[in-house]
């Protein structure tokens, strides 16, 4: 069986979990004697994909009639390859998690790119119409909380897919079926699939509305999200909380959403950095983009009980967003900014480094799908306490949970976390006993018997 996988991103360029999901499920599923051909937007070379086909769109000869339609300028911005073709690479801006001002912002910052983009913006344009409202005056403004700059990013990958892998541009793959992971990649799946005539599936990582932090948010990103669970064959999601929410906000019946939660590969726990880092102070993490999804200001906010009862604890907020300024200006206000430390974003190691030192790790998330660092956390025997509304509370039942307004109760698990050494300990071992049973060769397991479904 070969499977099309529409992808935005892949390790080690990430941006989140979506592309940590996807390298671990196909590798999985290439154990598991399945092909793969995985379409993401830009590939930088150093990717370890051994265990299928990783590609970026680009078609190997231009037809005459769409060398016509670009001028010299953006035909130059290609070049030609030895067999005359011309392969056209997206420079792949976009991240999954991206609003209207972070891609302003990027963009802003690379003049380079900027004049790239200013050749291009007619490619991608018309894939996608303006949402517009009308004022009590009469004028028209826009609505959508992304800039059409995002929707033509979009509109460009799609163009580029379909050129790439269509038969009428010269490809000669044939696919069994297509497996297209979040909202940007839909309409590349949901086209593809009505050209090839093959089955679609729309795997669900988040929604507009966990990104929102439980609203509504972008109404143009809910209508892609829906073009792509409404005209897919079969509609993965991450956890059953998200499956309700697929149900609830686009009407798409139950018995059609396929629930497989995701893995974690089984790690040697590192040696902890514990005394080199932070000394005989305990630490409590949070991990992750500093957004309103990911609730960080309910974790600035119980630290400030937490330190009445526990002046020596050190609170470690790692990652970047756009609430980062906000959460080191509450610290201050709440008057515990010596016992907060921001470090940006983290690479690999360095997150490994800062599970290994952490006694806790929190995750007060309004809404999260899944939540795959709860388990990484665990792996590296850190208790973890999560919030109810996350998925992977499914799966981790002896982990401490709270709601995650609920700033009183997530302090007093902090507290009893850190003043009980057993009670960490405990956690661990128990929660570790549940990780054996989530490994992506389940998930593999699982996906592979929807694909012989669907297809059947």
């Amino acid at each position: 069986m070969r499977i099309l996988m529409l992808g935005w991103e892949y390790p080690p360029h990430i941006a989140g979990g979506l592309g940590i999901a996807c390298e671990g499920l196909t590798r999985a599923l290439a154990r598991q004697e399945l092909e793969i051909h995985f379409i993401v937007p830009q590939l930088f070379g150093d990717e370890d994909a051994e265990h299928m086909v990783l590609q970026e769109p680009h078609r190997r000869r231009v037809p005459a009639l769409a060398k016509q339609e670009l001028t010299s300028e953006e035909y130059s911005l290609f070049g030609e390859d030895e067999a005359g073709g011309s392969p056209l690479r997206i420079p792949a801006l976009l991240k999954p998690y991206w609003n209207e001002e972070d891609f302003e912002y990027y963009l802003s910052t690379r003049s380079d790119l900027k004049e790239t983009f200013q050749q291009l913006a007619d490619l991608g344009s018309g894939f996608f119409e303006e949402e517009t409202e009308s004022t009590e005056g009469g004028a028209v403004k826009k609505k959508s909380g992304y800039g059409p700059d995002i929707f033509q990013e979009i509109g460009r990958f799609t163009a580029r897919v379909l050129q790439s892998v269509l038969p009428s541009v010269g490809t000669t793959k044939e696919y069994d079926l297509i497996h297209a992971h979040d909202w940007i990649t839909f309409p590349a799946g949901v086209s593809l699939a009505r050209e090839l005539q093959i089955p679609l599936i729309t795997h669900v990582h988040s929604l507009e509305y966990d990104r929102s932090g439980g609203h509504h948010g972008s109404e143009r990103i809910r209508g892609i999200e829906r073009l792509g669970v409404t005209h897919a064959t079969k509609v993965i999601a991450v956890s059953h909380y998200t499956k309700s929410i697929i149900h609830r906000e686009h009407s798409i019946p139950k018995e059609k959403i396929a629930v497989v939660h995701n893995g974690i590969y089984s790690k040697e726990v590192r040696n902890h950095y514990s005394t080199q880092w932070k000394g005989k102070r305990k630490v409590v993490l949070f991990l992750g983009r500093i957004t309103i999804q990911k609730g960080p200001d309910y974790f600035v906010q119980a630290a400030k009980r937490v330190v009445e009862h526990i002046p020596e604890v050190l609170f470690v907020m790692a990652g970047t967003g756009d609430m980062l300024g906000k959460m080191i200006r509450l610290t201050h206000e709440l008057g515990i900014s010596e016992n907060f430390h921001f470090t940006g974003f983290l690479k690999e190691h360095e997150v490994e480094q800062m599970f290994s030192a952490a006694d806790l790790y929190v995750m007060p998330s309004v809404s999260e799908p899944f939540g795959i660092s709860a388990l990484e956390a665990i792996d590296f025997n850190t208790p973890s306490l999560i919030s109810k509304q996350s998925g992977v509370a499914e799966v981790l039942a002896h982990s401490l949970k709270f709601d995650f307004w609920d700033r009183d109760r997530l302090s007093d698990l902090i507290i009893n976390g850190l003043l009980h050494e057993e009670l960490r300990k405990d956690m661990v071992l128990m929660a570790r006993e549940e990780l054996k049973r989530l490994r992506w060769d389940t998930a593999a397991s699982k996906t592979r018997e929807l694909y012989y479904d669907v297809l059947s």
